[in-house]
């Protein structure tokens, strides 16, 4: 017990020594992290930038490390303008012998240099030396070093790649030397005086210009004006050689570092003395408004003016020295070549045109004219062709042909269709008074009815001849086309099937346009049945509408175009497209390229007559195997929209009861059965055959309800002139218009410019007797309520 207690003091005492001292190294440590942590984060960042700037930098940066008593040094770091330049990755030579990563120092001498640096701690500097070996993007490089030794023993390589440097030396003394070659090879005279104007250098030219040797001509003054920037004529005595007219131009430059004036100086005595005649000729053929071309005698180019460059779209440079059949489009026959060169190389004038090619690759006519030039002695040396440009005018010369064909087509389909109306109207009269017939047997009764369906369908054919030939009478009104599309969307995805894809885009703000509703959508509807024969496997049809404007110079395949606004309807499809031999001939009737049966040919001729009578203009883009759109272009309407008028006259009701009907036609089997059906309606018919007899037997009858008379007679009275005097005898009569086709210019300048009573033949039965209840319905109505008025 007694040990424990004497133990125990120094056990409690050792404890406290033992705690104060740990608490005092805890808190040394404190202390010293407190006070070194911002020196140790400022040597990490100065080592940070220290490595970031090795990296960065553009000289190549190689540390080393001595082993083998200093003999041999291996690679500890490696920058990446050393990976760069040596073509090397750093991850392959680190830990590497220096000769072992870079073979090619070998040949340097760069190793030694090394060894002695490490032993001597004195740094070094190697000049420029080529070292050949490892670069990835050349096989050599010129490389200048600085070597010296780290405090840790270890070597640090600093190189600069001066290779371009040393490259522009090299091509600058081969420039100087080459120069130097060609301005003393050069057969311009050239010539460098001091700030006194004293001749420092002279070349071979100079000295012959002159006429005296080098040396004789060195430190000699030069004493003729300089003025600098422009060219001044000059005459130089020479000895012997009487006077040289040159051209001087001064040029100041410095030379051996002092200021002096380079002068160059050109023998134009030659030129001078055919400048006068030389420069009126070429004037004339600069400014020709022909193109010129001249050529020597293997059609070799040697000249051309403005103007051919101008039509032609090929510099002077390009053409020079190349035979014209560069120009040559491929269309122009060989024998019309055959014909020239026989003709010009015989010493006669050849005329005839090409259809050449520019270099654009676009294909024009030119008129040419090719004749051979002589020299004193009669022989051909040269030829002169002067070519003038005639596209625009065969491309006028085709529309015109293009129109004249088209009015000529015109005409005949609609002359054909007008005397065919006149055949049907008997047919269809004739056969419809058949049927009223009681005592026909079923058969007979069935004849008649295939007879009546086969001479609607002559019918619709006439029609469709008469619009082609813009001879159909049109009812426009105000339309919106986006109206007419959107209504026929379900129409037309019908007709094309399943197979073939619709898109619509209609244009929003859309102008309206003044068009006949009824032909717009039969337009409409043969261009969507066209686009889906052209698309058997199926495809994309796309119907959209814009505004836009032709320009006052439209393009050369828009025939009679009229500047101004209008609507557009396009119809594009995806199809087998069409050549253009066929786009030439697509508008003209009976023309198809359907198999037989297949089609009429008149689908597009009737569009193209419907558009050009309502003021528009139709164009085609095809390309074979790529699609076709057509589009349509159709007058704005311009001024006050007129909305169609809906009110109507009443007619009330009217039943046949002795009313006089004048019929006057001058086809006596037309008259005679449209005469047949109006008196089987109970209404008393006189007939005549022309205006003049018309007139002749009003004067005998005692009233006259109706006029129905074809606007076409003969004996020069037409039917609005006939009407307009029998109204001038009968104010109270009706006048009923009839007309195979109905041309709208007929009633201009006469009461019926607007509105008119028009039955357009072939006529039914019904639609004759129809027409002329209402007329006669409606002259009850108006003399009810206004007794004495005329009609209008």
């Amino acid at each position: 017990m007694r040990l424990d207690s004497l133990r125990e003091p120094f056990v409690n005492a050792t404890r406290r020594t033992a705690l104060v001292g740990i608490v005092l190294i805890i808190a040394g440590n404190a202390l010293f992290y407190f006070i070194a942590r911002p020196v140790i984060r400022r040597s990490r960042a100065r080592q940070k930038r220290i490595h970031e700037l090795v990296e960065n930098t553009r000289s190549v940066v190689i540390i080393l490390k001595p082993t083998v008593g200093g003999e041999a040094f291996l690679v500890c770091d490696f920058n990446r303008a050393a990976e760069r330049v040596f073509g090397k990755d750093r991850v392959d030579v680190m830990g590497e012998l220096i000769t072992d990563a870079l073979p090619g120092i070998r040949a340097t001498g760069l190793l030694d240099i090394l060894r002695r640096v490490s032993r001597s701690g004195q740094p070094e500097n190697i000049p420029a030396a080529v070292y050949t070996g490892e670069a990835a993007s050349r096989d050599a490089v010129w490389l200048e070093l600085y070597l010296y030794r780290l405090s840790s023993g270890e070597l640090v390589i600093i190189a600069g790649d001066v290779s371009n440097h040393h490259q522009a030396e090299e091509a600058l003394r081969e420039s100087e030397a080459r120069w130097r070659s060609i301005i003393e090879l050069h057969d311009q005279a050239i010539v460098i005086v001091d700030q006194q104007h004293d001749i420092r250098f002279v070349n071979r030219a100079a000295v012959t210009l002159f006429g005296k040797t080098s040396p004789n001509l060195i430190g000699v003054p030069f004493g003729y004006p300089m003025v600098q920037g422009e060219v001044a004529e000059i005459e130089i005595l020479r000895p012997g050689k009487g006077i040289a007219y040159t051209e001087m131009r001064v040029i100041p430059m410095r030379w051996s570092g002092e200021e002096h004036f380079l002068l160059f100086l050109r023998d134009v005595s030659a030129y001078k003395r055919a400048e006068g005649d030389l420069r009126k000729l070429f004037q004339a053929i600069e400014q020709s408004p022909a193109a010129v071309v001249i050529t020597d005698v293997d059609g070799r180019i040697e000249y051309v003016n403005p103007k051919f460059t101008e039509s032609t779209g090929y510099t002077y440079a390009e053409v020079v020295g190349k035979n014209p059949r560069f120009l040559k489009s491929g269309y122009t026959p060989a024998k019309d070549y055959e014909e020239m060169w026989r003709t010009i190389s015989s010493g006669h004038v050849w005329h005839g045109e090409f259809y050449n090619r520019r270099k654009s690759g676009k294909s024009f006519w030119e008129l040419v004219s090719i004749a051979p030039v002589r020299d004193a002695r009669g022989k051909i040396t040269h030829y002169v062709a002067v070519k003038e440009d005639i596209d625009e005018r065969k491309a006028t010369e085709d529309r015109l042909r293009h129109a004249q064909k088209m009015e000529t087509i015109g005409q005949l389909t609609g002359g054909l269709a007008h005397d065919f109306n006149n055949l049907l109207a008997i047919i269809i009269g004739n056969l419809q008074l058949l049927d009223e017939k009681r005592d026909l047997d079923g058969e007979t009764r069935e004849l008649i009815a295939d007879a009546l369906w086969s001479a609607e369908r002559g019918a619709q054919l006439t029609h469709r001849l008469l619009v082609f030939a813009r001879r159909q009478r049109l009812n426009p009104r105000v339309t919106n086309l986006n109206n007419v599309v959107s209504e026929m969307t379900g129409l037309l995805r019908r007709t094309i099937g399943e197979k073939i894809t619709i898109n619509e885009h209609l244009a929003p703000n859309l102008w309206k346009a003044m068009v006949d509703r009824s032909q717009l959508e039969s337009s409409l509807l043969n261009l969507v049945v066209n686009s889906r024969d052209a698309m058997p496997s199926g495809g994309s049809l796309t119907i959209s509408t814009g505004n836009t404007q032709l320009p006052q110079s439209p393009a050369a395949n828009v025939e009679d175009a009229t500047p101004g606004d209008y609507v557009v309807l396009r119809v594009s499809d995806s199809g087998v497209g069409m050549p253009q031999e066929v786009l030439e001939r697509i508008f003209e009737p009976f023309f198809t390229t359907k198999k037989l049966g297949e089609g009429s040919g008149l689908g597009l001729s009737m569009v193209y007559g419907f558009v050009r009578q309502s003021g528009g203009q139709i164009f085609v883009d095809s390309v074979p195997g790529e699609g076709t759109t057509v589009r349509l272009y159709l007058p704005r309407v311009v001024g006050e929209e007129v909305e169609e008028s809906t009110a109507r006259l009443a007619m009330g009701s009217h039943t046949a009861g002795g009313e006089v009907v004048m019929v006057v036609e001058d086809d006596g089997r037309v008259r005679k059965t449209a005469a047949a059906i109006l008196r089987k309606q109970g209404y008393e018919v006189v007939e005549a055959p022309d205006a003049a007899s018309a007139l002749a037997r009003i004067e005998s009858l005692p009233r006259l309800d109706l006029l129905f008379t074809d606007v076409v007679l003969p004996n020069g009275r037409n039917g609005v002139e006939l009407a307009e005097e029998v109204l001038a005898l009968r104010p109270e009569a009706q006048v009923l218009f009839t007309s195979g086709y109905a041309m709208s210019t007929l009633f201009a300048d006469s009461p019926w410019d607007g509105e008119v009573d028009l039955l357009v033949k072939p006529y039914q039965r019904d639609q004759l007797t129809a027409k002329v209840h209402e007329l006669l319905g409606r002259h009850v109505a108006e003399h009810a309520a206004n007794p004495g008025a005329r009609p209008a």
